[in-house]
């Protein structure tokens, strides 16, 4: 076997061995699904504040602090999923100044920006997943595996219709194997499994395919502004977690900016 071969065996196994405990930990609860959740978020902002740190030597991260508030976030909202639970995060970030007082560093302003846009652009996103599985009183699950699937689903297909056709590169300096072919295989697929989840959850298939439009096009800008980090910080991958994907934010990365569309988009329309 090639070591392209390999490779590609190696991804496949641990995608779905991913695939499997992030989809039955939902189906299982919130509680579960919380653990999951937490472990994703302390991952992918421990990833985050490593690649920072290549860029800006200067900044001294404050890891517990920004990881206790981010695994305390989502499970919070795991015991109580109410919306005013957002706010919450807003009593986040002048702790996390007040915080940065009291320690011996010259760069308080770099340190409690990094934790803070470490909770809004990867704990807020989910903690916005256990809101939309939880906050019409009960949990949910269909709920949260739409936005889900309807995210992996884009990243598939765009790969496989890119792959196979596609020819106008859509941001060669950024992520040079995407295509605008692949974009739009992707967003087929995408608005057609949405359509057809809200046709089996006995919804509006319309409003259902313009949340996977909605959604789709949220990850790709996802992808496109983890792909943008990396660059600016010297790394290939966010980490080395996951065999064959890199780290947790590389794996979720689409999914941290569909999260918050979906969830003003099904707020907004009472999905």
């Amino acid at each position: 076997m090639s070591l392209r071969g390999k490779n590609l065996g190696l991804r496949t196994l641990s995608g779905a061995i991913l695939g499997i405990v992030v989809v039955g930990s939902v189906l299982w609860g919130p509680w579960p699904t919380a653990v999951v959740f937490t472990l994703i978020t302390v991952g992918a902002i421990t990833e985050l504040m490593s690649m920072a740190s290549k860029r800006l030597s200067e900044v001294e991260c404050n890891y517990f602090l920004t990881i206790g508030l981010a695994g305390g976030w989502v499970t919070g909202v795991a015991l109580n999923p109410d919306p005013l639970m957002l706010l919450v995060g807003v009593l986040f970030v002048p702790t996390i100044f007040i915080v940065e007082v009291f320690r011996k560093s010259n760069h308080t302003l770099e340190n409690g920006a990094l934790s803070s846009l470490s909770l809004l652009y990867v704990a807020l996103p989910m903690t916005l997943l256990m809101l939309i599985g939880g906050v019409k009183g009960e949990w949910e699950p269909a709920r949260v595996l739409m936005i889900i699937f309807t995210v992996w689903i884009n990243d598939i297909f765009a790969y496989l219709v890119g792959c196979s056709i596609g020819k106008h590169k859509m941001c060669p300096s950024i992520s040079p194997k995407k295509s605008w072919e692949g974009l739009a295989g992707g967003l087929l697929f995408a608005v057609a499994f949405a359509m057809a989840a809200g046709y089996m959850m006995e919804g509006n298939i319309y409003l259902w395919g313009g949340l996977g439009l909605a959604v789709a096009l949220a990850g790709v800008a996802g992808d496109l502004l983890e792909s943008k980090i990396k660059r600016e910080c010297g790394v290939k991958d966010s980490g080395n977690l996951i065999p064959g994907h890199g780290g947790m934010l590389d794996r979720f990365d689409a999914l941290l900016i569909a999260a918050p569309v979906a969830y003003v988009y099904m707020m907004i329309f009472g999905l």
